[in-house]
């Protein structure tokens, strides 16, 4: 997948955007072949299982624009998508993007926030995603869309924008995705987020460093 996201990268125009991966806790060196300028790598130090929350949250803490579009590891952002998004009205705050996606068959995926396009001040002020959900499987991604509506924040789903997407080379594909826990976590939340009375704990409960 890395070689794939590379290949891609490669091929944007260059000078107008920046990189950053976050490296989940892997053990294994960063290979020379995969730096490229423009490219940060971060590297989660401490092995959570499931840690999706607190990687987007190192994504948007370290990134050097105001804008950025946090995507999944089996998401490929072609040049053809780079250049539709670079086009976007970035002008209002309180709107986001998110985009379609297509695997290699031509089947699309369902529509969704994995992917989204979002300011980064925006992001941090509405609290970011929540790092309770972390350790367990599912239902951040679900409470997050909540946590955008609560917030007034507009998501526009652009169709005509799509991603390669290789569901099979995931690095979590074949894991077990039992969403129980977080379904109880999810359920106070939502109470919390209806009544007013939530409050999204500290984030980058981790540590983590600037690799490359």
């Amino acid at each position: 997948m890395l070689k794939l996201h590379k290949s891609a990268w490669e091929g944007h125009t260059k000078g107008l955007t920046y990189y950053t991966l976050i490296d989940d806790a892997s053990p294994t060196p960063i290979h020379s072949s995969f730096r490229m300028e423009g490219l940060d790598i971060y590297r989660v130090e401490k092995d959570i299982p499931w840690n999706i929350a607190g990687a987007r949250n190192l994504a948007f803490h370290v990134a050097k624009t105001e804008w950025v579009l946090c995507a999944d590891i089996d998401h490929i952002v072609t040049c053809d998508a780079l250049t539709k998004i670079l086009k976007l009205d970035l002008a209002d705050p309180n709107t986001a993007y998110i985009f379609n996606r297509r695997t290699t068959e031509g089947y699309f995926g369902v529509k969704g926030i994995i992917n989204i396009l979002m300011n980064k001040k925006r992001y941090f002020e509405m609290g970011g995603h929540d790092e309770d959900y972390s350790g367990h499987y599912g239902r951040e991604e679900t409470f997050f869309s909540h946590c955008l509506e609560h917030h007034e924040i507009q998501v526009i789903y652009c169709e005509d924008i799509v991603l390669d997407w290789h569901p099979r080379f995931g690095g979590t594909y074949g894991l077990q995705r039992d969403k129980s826990f977080n379904g109880l976590i999810f359920n106070r939340k939502m109470v919390e987020l209806k009544n007013g009375s939530y409050r999204n704990g500290p984030l980058l409960r981790f540590s983590w460093k600037y690799v490359s």
